[in-house]
């Protein structure tokens, strides 16, 4: 079977000025396309998200568009060749405009152990 960026990451994101935790969860559709969600605990409360490749993508650079009650903005992801990583960037948006992704996101296929 050929590796694909499908499946459960466990990583750490910049959120709140400070890593956290979070789970993101990759699926890929029919198209190529990859969408999913992803969660993390900051010290207000969980935040749950959803991304969406904004266009079908080939390859192991890829560019999502990331949504959850803080606002939206792109998500760069970098999956290394056996797709069993990805480091990311990640920006918001001002003005319906998007930000230079700036601040890290990153995941490695979670284990049994990984469980949160």
């Amino acid at each position: 079977m050929a590796a694909s960026p499908a499946g459960r990451f466990c990583g750490e994101v910049i959120s709140s000025g400070d890593y956290q935790d979070v789970e993101t969860m990759l699926n890929v559709d029919k198209d190529g396309r990859i969408t999913g969600t992803y969660e993390l605990d900051e010290p207000d409360g969980r935040v749950e998200g959803t991304v969406t490749e904004k266009e079908p993508g080939t390859g192991t650079s890829r560019t999502l568009v990331w949504t959850d009650k803080y606002g939206t903005g792109l998500l760069e992801l970098d999956f290394s060749d056996d797709y069993k990583e990805f480091k990311a960037r990640w920006g918001g948006s001002n003005n319906g405009r998007f930000d230079a992704a700036s601040h890290t996101w990153n995941g490695t296929r979670c284990t049994s152990l990984s469980l949160r």
